[in-house]
């Protein structure tokens, strides 16, 4: 499988950036250029969007360099993961004060950063900086992404990208305007299982997708102090705080969001409906949401006499920060289903089953078995051993970067006549 399918989280960002990088130092050389940031840019793995690194005239690959803004948990597994990225360079690590210094100067030691800095301000006008990564607290995204955008870098900001929709249209509305490349880093649609799944949907192979159910939820208690004063941060983990970007929906609710919209593109619901439990501090611990499309996703089936066309699709999701829960997505279709198995938002293996004639049993099983080789090893930092912490432990929840490397390999067992086509299949990516 071409290398350019099996970058993950951080690996599939910084690859897509180099298309982009590449188009901008062509226009600043005066050269024409066919494409430009001010309209949407489908990025798909698939289809060879990630995979063109920029290369100088003397053909020598000129580095991307990377500018990280804070250097939190989060931003250790994106740092581990840059590594394996052919011509991704750790360029510079910044902390909001000089007073953080220390820990970024540990951070650059650690993962090779060629210096640090005590400002962003300083990481920011530096003009050796191609490309951004913001993992700051959400509270403050609005601030440093905007800051980021006026001094014209491109930019990989964790989700979620804003705390509500009007900041996240004005921070794209900037991106648009300066004509710079920003992305959420979203890493689950780039992992293989998750394309693997999209391209089965797309392709027309569990026909339209009436029904999609997802869930991700934790225990933040696992890993964060709950508070002790409701009106004093410094007391108990950021999770809790609404005022900081806290809840379960904005910490944990991108994950089962990003995949209940996957068969349906950049279509809007029909209508949407919520209902969770509020904490005292006022974020919400648990959420249950439900979307309504008036068209399927995926591919419907030519219509027989005497079926029932689909009439729409039914998405079902919940997230949570005080229970772990399965952590599994389906896509239910006309001709069987699709399951992203646990943990699904670093997944490693789905299920994919067609019904039978009538409502016989499945007959047949396909099996992709995905293969990692880590190049790095993963940071020995967790906050627990649940699915939200990437346990050290369970390579299928190891940092993007033990996931890099794929090979696929595929058996079929067929239990039915070989003269007909299979009924069912069960598609795994083991790490």
């Amino acid at each position: 499988m071409p290398r350019l399918f099996i970058a993950l989280l951080a690996a599939a960002d910084a690859l897509s950036l180099t298309g982009l990088l590449k188009r901008s130092r062509n226009r600043a050389r005066g050269r024409r250029v066919l494409e430009d940031f001010s309209t949407p840019w489908q990025l798909d793995i698939r289809k060879g969007k990630t995979g063109v690194l920029y290369a100088e005239e003397s053909g020598a690959q000129k580095p991307i360099n990377w500018a990280f803004l804070s250097c939190g948990r989060v931003a250790h597994d994106y740092a581990n993961a840059l590594r394996c990225v052919d011509g991704a360079k750790p360029y510079v690590v910044a902390t909001r004060s000089s007073d953080d210094l220390p820990r970024a100067e540990q951070f650059r030691d650690r993962h090779g950063f060629e210096k640090a800095v005590g400002s962003y301000a300083e990481a920011l006008l530096d003009p050796n900086v191609d490309v951004v990564y913001l993992s700051s607290l959400h509270s403050a995204r609005v601030e440093h992404v905007t800051a980021i955008l006026e001094c014209g870098k491109h930019c990989v900001v964790e989700k979620p990208l804003a705390c509500n929709g009007a900041d996240g249209k004005r921070l794209v509305e900037l991106a648009r305007s300066k004509n710079l490349f920003m992305m959420e880093g979203m890493w689950t649609r780039c992992f293989p299982a998750v394309e693997h799944a999209r391209r089965l949907i797309n392709d027309g192979t569990i026909g339209a997708v009436t029904a999609v159910i997802s869930d991700f939820g934790f225990d933040a208690a696992d890993s964060g102090k709950y508070p002790t004063d409701m009106n004093d941060p410094s007391t108990g983990d950021p999770i809790y705080f609404s005022k900081l970007g806290g809840s379960a929906l904005l910490w944990a609710g991108p994950y089962p969001i990003a995949a209940g919209l996957l068969p349906f593109g950049a279509t809007e619901p029909r209508s949407v409906a919520a209902a969770g439990v509020v904490d005292p501090t006022g974020v919400d611990l648990s959420c249950g949401l439900t979307l309504s499309y008036a068209a399927p996703g995926g591919v419907p089936l030519p219509q027989k006499a005497g079926t029932c066309p689909p009439r729409g699709a039914t998405v079902s999701l919940y997230t949570s920060i005080d229970a772990e829960t399965s952590e599994t997505t389906s896509y239910v279709g006309q001709m069987g289903r699709i399951t992203v198995l646990p943990p699904a938002h670093c997944p490693t293996k789905l299920r994919v089953e067609l019904k039978g004639a009538e409502r016989r049993p499945y007959s047949s099983r396909l099996r992709v078995n995905f293969t990692t080789q880590a190049r790095v090893a993963a940071t020995p930092r967790s906050r627990s051993t649940n699915s939200r912490s990437l346990s050290r432990s369970d390579p299928s929840r190891r940092s993007p970067a033990a996931a890099t490397r794929t090979n696929i390999s595929t058996t079929q067992t067929r239990t039915a006549s070989p003269t007909k086509p299979p009924r069912s299949r069960d598609a795994s990516t083991p790490a």
